[in-house]
């Protein structure tokens, strides 16, 4: 009778119900009991026969091993067999590759080329860890004199590197980020799942490259050779359990790695830096039932009992909950950087800002007034990588939650397979399943066949739990719709009619909003914001019916001489920002055909009429008055002398499109909004489109095949340069107050570095500065 998967653990069913970790580790130790059985409970000579020796892959036969502790065996093994005047590094299981572990700005790897089967809709998302385990020394193993002994000491001897790396590195991680909910043990346990997954020939990660790819399939080649020779060495009946007309030799694979796998666990475990580490649930048998594995993640009074049972879940299982439990945390974390930069001001005070890096409080979008001001830059900066990243995940949860089904299907009901798996185990007529095919059956049989309850404990990871702030978005993966939009309302500066706004499956209060990015990175309301009257210290919108289309606007007066500033439109976000750049180079190509220079790079000179679609025309004047509207909104407390002291006035005239107003900008703000622009753009430009393209040597040339994309670039540049920033910067100098006016007698160039400095070279913690994928710096100073 199926179990009912909201309940807790109990002795009916030994299943642990508390979370996705839980849930899997118990369905894992059944399968495991039950593959052991098989192997060593009905035939006990077939696992006899199997478990290696290390002492008798270190040491020749007249030698005596003084110790026959495991970390002692590996290290001489590795003395006297691998290190051998080896000096290449060839031999390192971790190829002295100077590789991070862990990520706080990269994440699991889903590319359909990188996963098995995932062309043929397997869903799997490699996590990062996952992408450089140690098991170089596999790759370079020898094929001659190898017996199950020294294959032993090949796995115990990557395991232990293995080891090393993520004890290493995984506590960097977990000091940077206190709410990493994995102990140390559980990220041993998810690696050492990985390699039995690569011993039994069942790993889903195909490479990250292709020359890792290459090595990759050399390793498995050379484990079915291996194993091929160790089943010629095994009597007759045992050949004729593990006949595999395939020579993939799974059932054969999987018995040598239940045999083995306390040893390669010790490996594993070798660090005195483990001192104190517990796995996170009580796993090991003693003579009162269940103890924890506390010391070295291992089980207490020298038992040789392996505490976790990660390598009896099928490995799309285990990275989909080690992927939540990624996201979950760097989820918080992002949704406190976007709260600090568009909510929080500077000294205790409060600001509202946009995504858009508008001053709500300020910015009247139904009257074409905008506002940067109050450092809301910072917000922009902040919310365009939360948007992209957040996008990007609800793809990653999509493509994995897709295929729950189908994996259940295929090893309850015998669906078919994917091409990329039939081609995996083609060769022959028989296929074994082994404990995947267990797996897949209890976790069925518990009450886990659909999906949504498995959601429904993915959801129940502790570090998902601790996202509660609501305007941040809370986490509930059971009930996330596939078609639910992550960005409701887009990115764009004009939003619509409070009816219409935000409508999709994350906008409201009672929608889900695990993939929202959030209240804190949305445009402004289209009368703004101001703070509540009754004291609470709340937002509220100054109209809930956008009644208010009058303000203080503001005109250049009648002789007032105006600066033509042509810019290029930008997009909201990357795949925008692409759109955008693709028509400019499209206009590029199209001008170089006919006429034989490339003038849409000259700021709109082109011949062909759809080039003026590229840009918006601006004008910004010095001298303004008000537009006769005096007293119409209290909170509009800004003056004509206001204005011209934040430069002045720059004015986009009216279009028939939706906004259907004039855009009105203090240069201020236009200034910033420019900058801050030109600045996502240039990001674009150097982390997508010329990442591939520009060779890393001291030349910086543009390697053959991407011409198009660097000859385009070029005349952005002069685009930026020339029609843009000229003007701009002309405009800055006509400021009255500084220069040779001002009293400290300040050069224009001087006041115009120290306000980009100040505005975007950020000084920010390092938490602050994964929003940041370029050296802010760097951008500061090339603007100038």
């Amino acid at each position: 009778m199926a179990r009912d998967p909201r309940g807790g653990g109990s002795e009916e069913d030994d299943i642990d119900h508390k979370s996705v970790k839980h849930l899997l580790d118990s369905i894992g130790k059944i399968v495991h009991d039950q593959v052991k059985n098989g192997a060593d409970g009905t035939a006990k000579k077939y696992i006899k026969e199997l478990k290696g020796d290390l002492s008798k892959a270190t040491f020749s036969s007249e030698e005596t091993a003084s110790s026959i502790e495991t970390c002692y065996l590996v290290k001489e093994y590795y003395n006297n067999h691998v290190n051998g005047g080896d000096v290449s590094g060839e031999r390192n299981p971790c190829r002295k590759e100077d590789v991070k572990r862990f990520s706080d700005k990269e994440g699991a790897e889903c590319t359909n080329n990188k996963i098995n089967c995932n062309k043929g809709g397997c869903g799997a998302c490699a996590p990062y860890r996952r992408l450089h385990v140690c098991d170089k020394n596999m790759e370079k193993m020898g094929r001659t004199s190898m017996t199950t002994h020294k294959l032993l000491a090949e796995v115990c001897y990557a395991a232990k590197y293995e080891g090393a790396s993520i004890t290493l590195h995984y506590p960097q991680y977990q000091e940077k980020y206190d709410d990493s909910p994995s102990e140390m043990c559980t990220m041993l346990a998810r690696s050492f799942a990985d390699i039995g997954d690569i011993v039994r020939g069942k790993d889903l990660f195909i490479g990250y490259n292709q020359k890792d790819r290459k090595e990759k399939e050399q390793l498995q080649n050379k484990l079915k050779y291996i194993f091929k020779k160790i089943h010629e060495k095994l009597d007759s009946e045992a050949q004729t359990r593990y006949n595999d007309a395939t020579g993939n030799f799974y059932q054969l694979r999987e018995d040598w790695w239940t045999a083995n796998r306390a040893t390669i666990w010790e490996a594993m475990t070798c660090s005195e830096d483990l001192k104190n580490s517990s796995y996170f649930r009580q796993t090991c048998s003693d003579e009162r039932g269940g103890a924890q594995a506390n010391d070295k993640c291992r089980c207490p009074n020298g038992n040789n009992q392996v505490p976790t049972y990660f390598d009896y879940v099928p490995q799309y299982l285990r990275w989909f909950e080690e992927w939540a439990e990624d996201f979950c945390r760097k989820k918080k974390k992002y949704v406190d950087i976007v709260k600090k930069f568009c909510r929080e001001g500077e000294n205790g005070k409060e600001k509202y800002c946009s995504l858009n890096g508008y001053d709500c409080t300020k910015t009247k979008l139904a009257v074409g007034k905008y506002r940067m001001g109050n450092q809301c830059t910072k917000c922009f900066f902040a919310c365009y990588p939360y948007e992209n990243w957040i996008e990007k995940q609800k793809e990653q949860f999509d493509k994995q939650k897709k295929i729950y089904d189908k994996e259940i299907k295929i090893y309850t009901e015998g669906a078919p397979r994917s091409s990329s798996r039939k081609k995996r185990d083609a060769g022959g007529t028989t296929n074994y399943d082994g404990y995947i095919k267990k797996f897949y059956g209890e976790l069925k049989n518990h009450g886990y066949g659909d999906v949504n309850n498995f959601l429904e404990k993915l959801s129940d990871e502790d570090v998902c739990k601790k996202v509660q702030d609501t305007q941040g978005g809370k986490i509930n993966f059971k009930n996330v719709k596939s078609s639910s939009a992550s960005v409701p309302g887009g990115g764009n500066d004009v939003v619509a009619a409070s009816g219409d706004r935000g409508k999709g499956a994350s906008a409201d209060s009672n929608s889900n909003k695990t993939f929202y990015r959030s209240e804190y990175c949305q445009p402004c309301p289209y009368c703004g914001m101001k703070k509540k009257s009754d004291g609470s210290g709340g937002w509220e919108k100054r109209s809930e019916t956008d009644n208010c289309t009058r303000g203080n606007l503001y005109k250049p007066k009648g002789d007032a001489e105006a600066t033509p500033i042509k810019i290029l439109k930008s997009g909201k976000g990357h795949k925008d920002i692409e759109k955008k750049l693709n028509e400019f180079c499209d206009q590029i190509n199209l001008d170089t055909l006919n006429s034989g220079v490339n003038s849409a790079g000259g700021g709109g000179g082109g011949k062909n009429s759809n080039n003026q679609e590229l840009y918006e025309e601006w004008k910004c004047y010095n001298d303004v008055e008000k537009d006769g509207q005096d007293g119409v909104d209290d909170d509009d407390e800004e003056d004509v002398q206001k204005v011209k002291n934040a430069g002045g006035l720059c004015i986009l005239q009216k279009t028939n499109g939706k906004e259907n107003v004039n855009k009105q900008k203090t240069f201020y703000d236009f200034f910033y909004y420019w900058v801050a622009h030109m600045l996502k753009d240039s990001i674009h430009w150097r982390t997508r489109r010329l990442r591939k393209c520009i060779n890393d040597g001291t030349t910086m040339k543009c390697i053959n095949g991407c011409h198009g994309k660097c000859d385009c670039f070029q005349k952005w540049i002069e685009q930026k340069k020339k029609d843009e920033w000229k003007p701009i910067k002309d405009h800055f100098y006509k400021q009255e107050g500084f220069g040779e006016q001002g009293s400290e007698k300040l050069p224009h160039y001087m006041v115009l570095e120290i306000v980009l400095e100040e505005e975007f070279l950020k000084e920010v913690s390092e938490d602050e500065s994964e929003n940041n994928s370029e050296n802010p710096h760097e951008d500061a100073q090339e603007t100038k």
